[in-house]
């Protein structure tokens, strides 16, 4: 199924991690970064205010990273290669990518509630709104589009984690494959996610319009 802004194939849809050894990835192991995923892919509204700890943010953002494309098309149509060579200048910091991966999870229960309208447009005031800070790098705009793009298709249960065997074992049983089930959808639920969006994108249009005479 394609969805526009979130397109993984079955191919794609499950992703080594591909700069284990980068400054950013996981150092408390992947198992229970993995049952964190799974458990705020489950009831994102149970976590605690903080979020996710550090760990679990920067496996999604070493996920992300990986499905950042090799090239991109310009504004003349040509085609311009990305260098992905050091992972280190798609970083943001954590906080920033746990604001990326909440706006996330409502486009996630807004694909499981059948609002693609209103995953869109989470989607674009959350793009709007980065963009509007002027304080990011081209590649860090591409990590912020990556980690909503795989974060909110891990937690709508269309992507899966592999967590890598580790160094010495046989392989016959392959990588751990964490995949969350789709979240349920009750008319409460459908209910909370309209009014969750229809805040946000209002409060991004918000700062637009200061200044601005009413019509």
């Amino acid at each position: 199924m394609q969805r526009g802004w979130v397109q993984l194939g079955a191919a794609a849809a499950v992703l080594a991690l591909l700069v284990s050894g980068s400054s950013w990835a996981a150092e408390d192991g992947m198992r229970p970064v993995a049952e964190e995923l799974g458990q705020r892919a489950a009831t994102p509204e149970a976590q605690p205010k903080g979020g996710l700890s550090d760990s679990a943010v920067r496996v999604l953002m070493t996920y992300a990273f990986s499905i950042i494309p090799e090239t991109q098309t310009g504004t003349d149509g040509k085609t311009v290669k990305i260098d992905k060579s050091d992972p280190n200048v798609f970083l943001i910091p954590d906080e920033d990518a746990r604001r990326v991966i909440r706006a996330a999870t409502r486009s996630a229960y807004a694909e499981a509630c059948q609002l693609e309208n209103l995953a869109q447009a989470n989607y674009k005031a959350l793009m709007q709104n980065e963009m509007a800070k002027n304080k990011w790098s081209e590649q860090q705009l591409l990590m912020i589009n990556a980690l909503h793009m795989f974060s909110a298709s891990y937690f709508a249960g269309n992507a899966k984690i592999t967590e890598a065997p580790e160094e010495g074992a046989s392989g016959e049983g392959g990588a751990d494959l964490v995949a969350p089930k789709r979240p349920a959808c009750p008319p409460e639920q459908k209910q909370k996610v309209e009014n969750a969006i229809n805040a946000y994108v209002q409060s991004a249009q918000a700062p637009a319009a200061q200044g601005t005479p009413a019509p």
